[in-house]
């Protein structure tokens, strides 16, 4: 098992790896509750961690672009209100000029007191130029549908 090491750089979190990012998005919660799952988001199509993010916030609309073979993919729900959204290129503000960057991804999930369902669920990244790590976005998942911990 691999060491977790979370440290500080210019007062950002800072990880080095996957199991990083797996306990930051753990700490961060999810919509004010505790995080009892995490998903690192993997690629269905070619197995690859690392993507582009488009979305928008404030829709909690969220899609992943894989850097390995180009697949896209909405996280969770996401695919339901994306004809609301007004997606934008998420970027880390270590590069600075709105170029999209490369991440890794991770959906922290809260589940409801007996196990069966989602109650809300946190979208984090880590920056792989600078291995920032970052807290996108949280909302509720009012119906706890479990399948969704397959759409991280």
């Amino acid at each position: 098992m691999t060491t977790v090491v979370l440290r500080e750089v210019d007062g950002w979190p800072v990880g080095e790896n996957l199991e990083d990012l797996a306990e930051y998005a753990t700490a961060q919660g999810a919509e004010g509750y505790n995080v009892h799952e995490v998903r690192l988001c993997r690629c269905t199509t070619c197995g690859g961690h690392v993507f582009g993010v488009h979305g928008d916030l404030e829709e909690r609309a969220v899609k992943r672009i894989c850097r390995g073979c180009g697949s896209e993919c909405f996280i969770a729900d996401s695919g339901e209100y994306w004809h609301d959204a007004s997606p934008g290129v998420m970027v880390c503000e270590c590069d600075g000029d709105g170029d999209e960057e490369d991440f890794n991804i991770a959906v922290g999930c809260s589940l409801y007191v007996d196990g069966v369902g989602i109650r809300a669920i946190a979208i984090t990244s880590r920056c792989i130029a600078c291995g920032r790590l970052g807290y996108w976005v949280d909302w509720m998942i009012r119906s706890g549908e479990m399948h969704l911990l397959d759409l991280a």
